[in-house]
């Protein structure tokens, strides 16, 4: 079924007003949203703490009542992870690319990355640039369509590079997420540790 701009909108406005428990649904999130917004400017701890256990809460609940969609989302996202490494997209290789040179461009001006995480970053764009360097030139010399998914499936070197410029690049998201989270851990105890 095709739906116009404004149908949508229409069913949206009709559903949100319809029934007593859809108004009560919107008036608590937009309650909730005057409550973060507000918390902006008082900076209250709690807020905060309570709406992620609130959050958390609330994901826990809707994946045990519904927990055969929830297996079913996981069950596919695994099965996506798996179909992308062993059948890598060129399209999705082409975004990373360009992924890594934004993050390239903003570590080379930002002043907030540390020295070891910009070597750290340099090391990994650098890699990730003659992987893709390595994927167009050989690319161009076998004269690959890199449209064409059947053509590059069966030659091993850009398979090859792209699956491995790929585990790269998800190595180095789980490094900096980790490299975040303790940056967070630590300015939050090097914090508790003044104010006592």
């Amino acid at each position: 079924m095709e739906l116009g701009l404004f149908e949508k909108m229409k069913i949206i406005f009709n559903l949100l007003f319809s029934s007593f428990m859809s108004i009560e649904i919107f008036l608590f999130f937009f309650l909730l949203f005057v409550l973060v917004i507000v918390n902006i400017k008082i900076k209250n701890k709690f807020v905060p703490i309570i709406l992620s256990i609130l959050s958390f809460v609330f994901v826990v609940l809707f994946m045990v009542c519904f927990s055969s969609y929830t297996l079913t989302c996981i069950d596919s996202f695994i099965m996506k992870v798996m179909d992308y490494y062993y059948f890598p997209s060129t399209v999705v290789f082409f975004f990373l690319f360009i992924l890594a040179i934004i993050i390239f461009v903003y570590t080379m001006f930002s002043k907030k990355v540390h020295k070891v995480k910009k070597i750290f970053n340099y090391f990994c764009m650098m890699i990730m640039f003659l992987f893709f360097s390595l994927f167009v030139s050989v690319a161009g010399t076998l004269r690959i369509d890199l449209a064409d998914p059947v053509m590059l499936y069966q030659n091993k070197q850009i398979l090859a590079v792209v699956q491995f410029s790929n585990l790269l690049f998800l190595l180095w998201i789980i490094v900096t997420l980790f490299y975040h989270l303790y940056l967070f851990f630590k300015k939050r105890f090097d914090k508790e540790k003044i104010e006592n």
